[in-house]
């Protein structure tokens, strides 16, 4: 049976207050797997992402950070990944709440990675490269210097919440960035927490701020306005030629990583029990919704049948299930939405001729009748 839904009331954190958006005006907020409401989630207004633009602006231009030297902001990240380790299972229980995904998946993947990349970037800071020539010229030596862009604004994902906004922050800040966070409207609750920390570890106001809200219009605000230097997208591909044009007036540095489509080819050479079991982990983890997800198989003829048979068969394995259960491999899709697009994906490809062997029905697994549930079984 699935847990009793929990209440969910988070602020943004703007210049290391945690407020309500202006006016109180909130948006729903849904567990997946069960479609129950889970809380209820800030929505920015554009007075709301101004001011946070402006303190993250101010932090940079004339407050604390400037100075901060690198050893000092490596430390910092050393003590902002000590306190999401120590917080692992309430963050890993709330990514769970927020993407219906595997608990497994979170705790035992997402949550480690996650602070080993606060800890990476700390060490980084502490060996950095560098280069110096004098070959252009007898009398003068040429150098790189590293300098921070400014203030950066993230828009982090829902497929990956804490991880990917984790991958987009830690590096901005190691560097000496102030940013500002613009979590997927879907899963906002770990990248408010991890604001949160960054505030009780000591960083100075309006170096980490967290805003949520609808993507469209936040993501034409940070376009438009010239106080932000660089803009970080992951998402689609249609978003990116969007942002990338919006920016263009005000010369953002971007940095997008977009959609794919990733095939897995496989040699008549290969270990068929090997080859399948990894076919199997590339197509379901994360539910399958992840950039890297092995969407396609390419298989070389001699072993073609086997490899079919084998993957049906493993499929058919696969636990469908309550995503905070043990035993569950493959929790829920991101929203009945989402669902309704895989299934018209299968549903296409079936009537154009293809035979399903495995898989293509919206099974509900007892106690999450009402979640968006596509078994791959």
């Amino acid at each position: 049976m699935a847990k009793t839904a929990p209440n969910f009331t988070p602020q943004l954190l703007i210049s290391g207050t945690s407020r309500a958006a202006e006016g109180g005006e909130t948006f729903d907020l849904y567990h997946p797997a069960t479609g129950a409401q889970i809380g209820k989630i800030p929505l920015a207004s554009p007075a709301d992402v101004n001011a946070a633009i402006a303190a993250a602006r101010s932090a940079f231009d004339d407050g604390p950070w400037r100075s901060i030297t690198p050893a000092d902001r490596a430390l910092l990240l050393i003590r902002l990944a000590d306190a999401l380790a120590g917080e692992a299972d309430q963050l890993a229980d709330a990514e769970v709440w927020q993407t219906g995904t595997a608990r497994k998946l979170r705790r035992e993947g997402d949550i480690p990675a996650a602070v080993d990349h606060l800890r990476f970037f700390a060490g980084v800071l502490r060996n950095p490269e560098g280069r110096a020539a004098s070959e252009f010229s007898g009398s003068h030596t040429s150098m790189i210097r590293r300098e921070p862009v400014g203030v950066a604004a993230l828009i982090a994902p829902w497929n990956y919440p804490l991880a990917m906004a984790i991958w987009q922050a830690a590096p901005a800040l190691a560097a000496g960035n102030t940013v500002i966070m613009k979590p997927a409207s879907a899963t906002p609750l770990t990248a408010i927490r991890f604001a949160e920390l960054a505030r009780e570890v000591g960083f100075p106001d309006g170096v980490v701020n967290v805003i949520t809200g609808p993507g469209p219009k936040i993501g034409a605000q940070f376009a438009a306005d010239p106080r932000i230097d660089m803009i970080t997208l992951t998402g689609d591909s249609a978003t990116g030629r969007q942002l990338m044009a919006a920016s263009a007036p005000t010369l953002k540095r971007l940095h997008l990583e977009l959609g794919g489509k990733a095939p897995l080819v496989i040699f008549d050479d290969a270990d068929i029990e090997n080859a399948a079991r990894g076919a199997l982990i590339g197509a379901i983890v994360n539910s399958g919704q992840d950039c890297t997800a092995a969407t396609r198989i390419y298989a070389e003829k001699r072993i073609y049948e086997k490899i079919v048979a084998r993957i049906a068969e493993l499929m058919r394995s696969v636990r469908l299930g309550d995503p905070f259960a043990a035993t569950t491999d493959m929790g829920s899709l991101i929203s009945l939405a989402h669902r309704d697009r895989v299934a018209g994906f299968v549903d296409r490809a079936r009537a154009a001729g293809a035979e399903v062997v495995a898989g293509g029905s919206q099974e509900k697994p007892s106690g999450c009748e009402g979640g968006a549930f596509y078994a791959p079984r």
